[in-house]
């Protein structure tokens, strides 16, 4: 064991944590003694009560020694029952951190959120910090699985997880309530918009909100929605229900729900406003043209049909619908009894007070749509006698109402809706035709309200929306390349627009069994910068000769890895890959071609794969590319990668370097062996932040046939799983982790083999990409380090208890086995 880590473990020791804890509403709270903050007060307090967790909000100060979390254990509930933990002031690394080794302390099932947590209405919790975010689950023994996003988690929770682009101006990005689509263009006002959905808009347990368009920026487009909703289930679009937030582009004289139903070619539903309140039964109010909260209509959701014609508009259905008064019978659908002579029935546009048979206008009445800023209360009018009755009860109702929906309703008779006049269509022939009338004549004057000095309660819909740590992403920041499939994600590596030269034909990548033609021409860009300036590798002499056949030829000595050229760099441009996808069709197009019939298959398997990217034949061309990496001939690859060469399989490595994007992510110990030479281990004192600009493969467990004696332990935030594109036949191995190029790694610990046959140990944890600055300066975590450290100590000790269980065949041992960082 090193002299750094004996004296972090023995300071760590000596700083014994005193805490406290208290159960407030349905959660538990860890806290410091006589200290507890009110932000975790408030969290108790609001939080939904979980029946198969306990809850424990842990309100620790930032920067606590990595012993209070030995207090926080000694204090947990002594039951079977798992635990979930509420953060605050804590990054993602040590959430994920403090989730496992709390895991492997207690041996029971945590859930922790791996982002920041927003506070929702009725006690939900919304966890949100970009891509892959979201709570997950931690086991003892077992690598961290992605829950949910939201808690409670609702039934349609898995089909809105991540932000995607709906096209190259719009965004969906999901909120605690399902998903907002709208523009990804910056403004001032997006995040004040961001913060009224999240805060004020329920979760439901059964319904998927979509809200389209954002107050002050340009119509959304319909092709936006159809995008998205190409990505939803059938289980998910039948939960689906539209708001209208912002402007949208509709065709002239369409509505909202009308314009969607025949765009998407289904049914759909469309709120008349949005949903506000508890999640077990919200409140629908209309929004203004700012954003603003306006009133209760009565109508509650519309569904509509598509329509071959718009000349032949059939009118929605009234799904849902609130009492137009207290004390009052239905005996309809929406239509209420209300003296022996007269009914109440709720449409679109208010309420109709009319005769229980013999109505007049009926169509024209059930057809007319909402008003935002005005409810109708019709009344039937077909003659003197008829008309004065209905409204002398129209004006009865009108004053029951409640303030705020009796100053916006007026008193309007049934022949004002619909009425048709003559107008002139040709101005040549003279031509006569009817038309609907542009506007409604108001034929009745409504009694003036009552004088009201404010209007009743209405939830409010708040500015920013409370969170617990740090604040959000801009609501329109999206990654270019969209997270395909993964249920957990960390910051992905530095990107930078990089391609190889085409006269590059020479390099190591050609040699490989898979035959490499030139690749495409070079875009100038900067590669990132890793977290500690490499040194350069001594340049082999060109004079010197070659050895004779059969002697092995003398390796270079270990180094560094070189910062590599933009043209020798596998991390992804900025731009896209679409070169490389070419490229790669056209120089292995057999390979590609044999391999594209069973890789379909297991896309088609996966509808993760296909309903998160843009383009089904990029998906193929990324799958296609890892699974011609994965076997043994891949190695050259991460040969000629490690010493920054340029040629055609930096493109190869580019698009796998997209296909493993798509693939789940591990968080969690990851383990390989190696045997290092004594100048690496003196690399590795000197330099205790590495950069691997090549592929990094471990496995999930030990593998029983271990042919080195120093074992390495990498704790992994964005290794991707590969068992899915796995080869078959002798190169398959089921629990490989594969990290991608320009991924940054810390030494933990060092220990050398020992004399009596003792195994070494290199402990690794991968850094985050907010852990590297610009300039590749590293932020100093010594707590995270800490965390990191009894994690992978603790799977050695578990590991050791155990015989290793897990296998990799002979041909495919050769990708295990490279030092991260070092050639």
């Amino acid at each position: 064991m090193s002299a750094l880590s004996q004296r972090r473990r023995q300071r760590g020791a000596s700083e014994a944590v005193a805490l406290a804890k208290h159960t407030i509403g349905n959660a538990l709270v860890v806290h410091p003694p006589q200290r507890m903050s009110d932000e975790a007060k408030v969290m108790a307090m609001s939080v939904a009560a979980d029946e198969l967790h306990e809850l424990v909000v842990v309100d620790l100060p930032t920067g606590a020694p990595i012993s209070a979390w030995d207090s926080v254990a000694a204090l947990l509930p002594r039951n079977r029952r798992g635990i979930r933990l509420v953060l605050g002031g804590r990054s993602r690394e040590a959430t994920a951190l403090a989730g496992q080794w709390l895991s492997e302390r207690i041996g029971r099932t945590v859930i922790a959120p791996d982002g920041v947590i927003f506070r929702g209405t009725g006690g939900t919790l919304f966890v949100h910090s970009g891509q892959g975010s979201g709570w997950v689950r931690f086991r003892p023994g077992r690598s961290p699985e992605w829950e949910a996003k939201r808690f409670p988690r609702p039934s349609w929770d898995a089909g809105v997880v991540d932000s995607m682009p709906t096209s190259s101006v719009g965004i969906a990005e999901p909120v605690p309530g399902g998903v907002w689509i709208h523009s990804a263009t910056q403004h001032a006002d997006l995040r004040k918009h961001w913060g009224r959905i999240v805060s004020g808009m329920p979760c439901q347990p059964d319904v998927l909100t979509i809200v389209l368009g954002c107050p002050g920026e340009a119509p959304l487009s319909l092709d936006d929605v159809a995008r998205f909703w190409q990505r939803l289930d059938a289980h998910d679009r039948a939960k689906a229900r539209f708001v209208q937030y912002g402007p949208v582009r509709l065709p002239e004289g369409d509505v909202l729900g009308q314009a969607l139903a025949d765009v998407l070619g289904e049914q759909v539903v469309t709120y008349t406003g949005m949903p506000v309140g508890a999640p077990a039964a919200p409140g629908v109010y209309t929004m203004s043209a700012e954003g603003e909260i306006g009133w209760q209509p009565f109508a509650r959701e519309l569904a509509y049909l598509p329509q071959a014609h718009p000349s032949h508009r059939e009118t929605p259905k009234l799904v849902s619908h609130r009492a137009p008064v207290e004390g009052v019978d239905q005996i309809g659908p929406a239509t209420y009894w209300y003296t022996p002579d007269a009914v109440i029935e709720v449409v679109q546009s208010g309420l109709w007070m009319r005769p229980p048979e013999g109505a007049q206008n009926e169509a024209a009445v059930r057809a007319r749509p909402l008003d935002p800023d005005a409810g109708y209360l019709v009344f039937d009018a077909a003659d003197e006698k008829r008309a004065s009755r209905m409204r002398l009860l129209a004006e009865d109702v009108l004053a029951r109402l409640d303030p705020a929906t009796r100053v916006r309703c007026q008193l309007v008779p049934a022949a004002d809706f619909g009425r048709e006049v003559v107008r002139i269509a040709g101005p040549a022939l003279g031509e006569l035709t009817t038309g609907p009338e542009p506007t409604y004549a108001k034929a009745v004057d409504a009694p003036e309200a009552p004088a009201v000095q404010t209007e009743p309660e209405v939830p409010a819909i708040g500015v920013d929306a409370p969170v617990v740590d740090g604040t959000p992403a801009p609501p329109g920041a999206v990654e270019q390349t969209v997270q395909i499939g993964s249920p957990i994600d960390a910051a992905a590596p530095p990107e930078a627009a990089v391609e190889p030269p085409r006269e590059a034909a020479a390099a190591p990548a050609a040699e490989m069994s898979i035959s490499l033609e030139s690749a495409p021409a070079p875009v100038t860009a900067d590669v990132p910068e890793p977290a500690e300036a490499p040194e350069e590798p001594p340049t082999p002499d060109a004079a010197e000769p070659a050895p004779p056949p059969g002697s092995a030829a003398p390796g270079p000595a270990p180094a560094v890895q070189p910062t590599p050229v933009p043209e020798a760099a596998a991390v992804l441009p900025a731009q896209g890959i679409a070169e490389e996808r070419a490229w790669l069709r056209r120089s292995l197009h057999q390979k590609f071609d044999a391999m594209s019939v069973s890789i379909s298959r297991i896309l088609s398997e996966h509808p993760g794969f296909q309903s998160r990217d843009r383009s089904s034949g990029d998906v193929l061309a990324d799958a296609v590319a890892v699974r011609l990496y994965l076997p043994a001939h891949g190695a050259d690859v991460d040969r000629a990668l490690r010493t920054g060469e340029r040629g055609p399989h930096v493109p190869m490595a580019r698009c796998v370097v997209s296909g493993l994007r798509k693939l789940p992510s591990h968080r969690g110990a990851t383990v390989f062996t190696a045997s290092p030479a004594p100048e690496h281990w003196q690399l590795y004192r000197e330099h205790r932040l590495v950069t691997e600009w090549g592929f990094l493969h471990a496995l999930t467990e030990p593998c029983a046939q271990s042919d080195g004696d120093v074992d390495v332990l990498v704790w992994s935030m964005t290794g991707r799983r590969t068992k899915l594109l796995e080869p078959d036949g002798p190169d398959h191995v089921d629990n490989r982790v594969v990290f991608a190029p320009g991924t940054n790694f810390k030494v933990l610990d060092l220990v050398e083999p020992g004399e009596q046959g003792e195994r070494g140990r290199i402990l690794l944890r991968e850094l985050a990409e907010s852990e590297v600055d610009s300039e590749g300066r590293v932020t100093e975590n010594e707590s995270l380090d800490q965390l990191g450290l009894k994690s992978l100590q603790r799977c050695i000790q578990r590991w050791t208890e155990a015989p290793p269980t897990g296998t990799v065949p002979e041909a495919a041992r050769a990708r295990f086995g490279a030092l991260p960082g070092l050639v």
